[in-house]
């Protein structure tokens, strides 16, 4: 890793530290972790950060990617894909509604549904 990635991680880690409570440290630490490469810290932060603030639309979109792309746990991503996606539509953000759609795609294709699941969009 490099030292510009550690130095991003070990940042938003101490604010992580004196905001427990605040999703912004967390978002931010979320995606440097990701940056870095550190999937499956990038997935944890995401997880603790719509534990605390369970509307945040983007942090379930990321979950729904890493669980799909990166662990291969269908189950997870179907779950964190479609509360992105109803977040997505019920907070009018179009681009995040059409990037859940595109990742749920996958995943049923990942999953070897096709078409002819009623379960997902088209």
């Amino acid at each position: 890793m490099s030292d510009a990635a550690q130095a991003k991680i070990t940042k938003f880690a101490a604010l992580k530290a004196r905001m427990p409570t605040s999703e912004l440290p967390r978002w931010s630490l979320a995606q440097a972790y990701e940056e870095a490469g550190q999937t499956l810290d990038a997935f944890r932060e995401y997880g603790e950060l719509v534990s605390i603030k369970p509307d945040y639309c983007l942090a379930w979109l990321r979950l729904g990617a890493i669980a799909l792309r990166e662990l291969a746990d269908l189950v997870v991503a179907k779950e964190a894909l479609t509360t992105a996606q109803r977040l997505a539509i019920e907070q009018g953000h179009s681009a995040p509604k059409m990037e859940a759609e595109s990742l749920m795609r996958e995943l049923a294709e990942a999953a070897g549904d096709g078409d002819d699941d009623e379960d997902w969009p088209s």
